[in-house]
């Protein structure tokens, strides 16, 4: 069943579906004409995907993803495979496009921002963490499905989405004041190194000598799950500290609003500074591990030399690397700025009054669940 491409999309799409009838459900009801945008922009995207499946399984015969593997190895030794080879080529590049703009790390629907501001913080982190979890894990199986042997087009993809996102990202998160475009915006950011990690990983899988056969694409990027996990909980627990700071007269929209929180509410205020930190990319904490491990891969790529004798870093990864290093140091700055407000600003009396404890507890468990995971990792290392 989760061998089959046409299951895989289908569950893929049903998931992103049930994420939208769920903003739709919490959205009030003055504001949900504006829900018809998230369903009418999600409908080319889903076209491209379906489009790419179409073609992908026409070519090769089968929507059987070991079929699929089969018959891609065998292009190359067979002549008359060309032109279905063209055909399987553009298949994969409207799945692995289609999945990317339907994660929604490349927004498409400009007109989103205000619907985004009638969210919770809680759903509006969940409306981009859902996404990105559900096409991690498709791209994860079928990139080690149909990354066969001289077959390039997926690493190059995801390299230039890697690119797209990290740097468009990176510039928005400066001029950006919103605390709810904020947490998107880093979960944007992770899906970025996610990216560039997987393409990564897979050119190491066709070059390196070990490709295939003793260890396979899922247990390469295995290494990489749990820090992503660890990120994912810190984004939804501060999501939930937000919340659980004001209701509708007294919502938190913007980052000067945090001022002086660690006065207010310590407790709260402590909880915030740990969780910036985790996304701050502290040497130690989840984000740090996760970058740092993406930029050794990208250093570890190779290319010949002019010269022909010596190999040298690939000039493409070396340049990914360093928008990463980049894009890194913007989240960190704008991390670090909201610390300093929490921490040093004069407080304000707006926070003395009840705050939402259930979000609160949440925002608590995801601290505390995120620590223990980072302490284990800390003394596994």
């Amino acid at each position: 069943m989760f061998n089959d491409l046409y299951f895989l999309v289908l569950a893929f799409e049903l998931t992103l579906y049930l994420k939208l009838w769920l903003i739709v459900c919490r959205i009030p009801s003055q504001h949900k004409k504006h829900t018809a945008l998230l369903f009418k922009s999600a409908l080319p995207l889903t076209a491209i995907l379906f489009s790419g499946v179409v073609l992908l399984t026409a070519s090769v015969g089968s929507s059987h993803l070991d079929s699929i593997h089969n018959s891609l190895s065998r292009v190359g030794e067979e002549r008359g495979l060309l032109w279905n080879h063209s055909i399987a080529a553009l298949g994969i590049v409207l799945i692995v496009t289609g999945i990317t703009f339907r994660m929604g790390v490349i927004p498409v629907n400009f007109r989103i921002g205000a619907l985004l501001k009638e969210m919770p913080f809680w759903l509006s982190a969940l409306s981009a963490l859902i996404p990105l979890c559900a096409g991690a894990v498709f791209l994860i199986l079928f990139v080690h499905q149909i990354a066969v042997i001289y077959f390039g087009y997926t690493e190059q993809i995801l390299f230039f989405m890697a690119l797209i996102v990290l740097t468009s990202t990176a510039g928005l998160l400066l001029i950006t004041q919103e605390l709810k475009t904020t947490l998107v915006l880093i979960v944007m950011q992770i899906a970025g190194v996610f990216f560039a990690q997987l393409s990564a990983t897979c050119w190491k899988w066709r070059h390196e000598p070990f490709g295939g056969d003793a260890i396979s694409i899922p247990e390469m990027m295995q290494a990489f799950s749990p820090e992503l996990i660890m990120i994912l909980l810190a984004v939804f627990g501060l999501a939930c500290l937000l919340d659980s700071l004001g209701d509708h007269h007294t919502e938190i929209r913007y980052q000067e609003q945090l001022q002086g929180l660690i006065g207010d509410q310590r407790f709260l205020g402590i909880a915030a500074v740990i969780l910036l930190a985790t996304l701050a990319c502290f040497p130690g904490f989840a984000a740090f591990r996760m970058k740092w491990q993406t930029l050794q891969s990208l250093f570890e790529i190779h290319q010949e030399s002019a010269a022909g004798m010596l190999a040298t870093v690939h000039s493409g990864y070396l340049g990914l690397a360093v928008v990463m290093l980049i894009s890194s140091t913007i989240v960190a700055f704008v991390c670090a700025k909201i610390m300093i407000q929490i921490c040093f600003a004069k407080p304000l009396a707006r926070y003395h009054h009840p705050i939402q404890k259930r979000m609160a507890l949440i925002c608590y468990c995801c601290l505390i669940g995120s620590m223990i995971l980072n302490l284990g990792m800390m003394v596994d290392f």
